[in-house]
């Protein structure tokens, strides 16, 4: 099985002793809304056109995805800048949750291939729960030892793939847990990685913005749930 973008995010994500993804639901959303739209920009399904603030993202009628979740996807971020996109697709506030079958699309796509498998159980014996299982450690000790590469003292550019990657985990609050770096350190070579040389000065910039979405995402998310818990 190829691995999508959002694959790996979730891969890396995963708490091996839970079996659960190690993100709350408000930053989950965001990094799958994230994972997706880089992914199709670097799958070639999405390009960014113009500079700054009048940037937007654009579909090129190239690479389109056959399922139609991705499909929706991509009709979604088409026209958009970048982090409007991820806040349509991962926002919190969205009416509507498009993050949630996206990330049911990545597990189950997954599962199905046999790269997790998936047990059903239930929380005092009430509610539902399905607790993932890597069924491959070394599959993710190299999606692991791919990221620690990237952010390695005088390391070579690194492929535009991990380099985008190491942003989403930067975003998410997870390069500490997946590196095993101290968080300052981390973030100083997550920056010096994302500003280098990995690929083509639109695609960069289409990450760089989708990162800044994620983040906006998660913060609004915060500043709103801490409104309202002040006026409960």
């Amino acid at each position: 099985m190829t691995l999508s973008l959002t694959d790996e995010l979730l891969l890396l994500v995963l708490d091996p002793t839970s079996g659960r993804l190690g993100l709350d639901s408000t930053t989950l959303k965001a990094a799958v809304g994230g994972a997706t739209v880089a992914g199709l920009v670097l799958d070639g399904a999405l390009a960014l056109d113009g500079t700054g603030k009048r940037a937007r993202l654009r579909r090129t009628g190239t690479a389109e995805p056959t399922d139609p979740r991705l499909l929706e996807a991509l009709g979604t971020a088409d026209g958009r800048t970048p982090k409007d996109a991820v806040s349509k697709l991962g926002g919190a506030g969205a009416w509507r949750d498009r993050a949630g079958p996206l990330r049911d699309l990545s597990l189950g796509s997954m599962t199905a291939s046999g790269v997790l498998r998936a047990e059903e159980g239930k929380v005092l014996g009430l509610f539902p729960r399905t607790r993932w299982t890597v069924t491959d450690a070394a599959l993710v000790d190299g999606l692991r030892g791919r990221v620690a590469a990237a952010l390695g003292d005088g390391a070579p550019p690194p492929d535009a793939r991990t380099a985008t990657l190491v942003a989403l985990l930067a975003a998410t609050g997870r390069l500490t847990t997946v590196t095993g770096l101290p968080k300052r350190e981390a973030t100083r070579r997550a920056e010096a990685v994302t500003r280098g040389d990995w690929a083509a000065p639109a695609v960069r910039a289409a990450v760089q913005e989708v990162n800044a979405g994620i983040m906006a995402a998660v913060v609004a998310a915060t500043v709103a749930g801490t409104a309202g818990a002040a006026s409960s």
